[in-house]
């Protein structure tokens, strides 16, 4: 009985593709030599990460100066 149980519990738990890929990217970076030159590369002005960020910050500022100038016609 015991060694039933020992079986069920020593069972792996299977590895996701995403789970896969992450682990292999960071193999990669390791291997290569590349971490340093891709965390300046996306601190810099042309990095994915600082982008997205600069678009989400204009869009949420363009969004409030909106609704200010709606509720300021909403007011009697």
């Amino acid at each position: 009985m015991s060694s039933l149980l020992g079986k069920i519990g020593s069972k792996k738990q299977k590895m996701s593709t995403l789970e896969k890929s992450k682990l292999d990217w960071e193999s990669f970076k390791e291997e290569e030599g590349i971490v340093e030159e891709l965390a300046i590369h996306n601190r810099g002005k042309d990095g994915y990460i600082e982008r997205k960020a600069f678009l989400e910050r204009v869009d949420h500022r363009q969004f409030e100066i909106e609704r200010d100038l709606r509720l300021s016609r909403m007011k009697p």
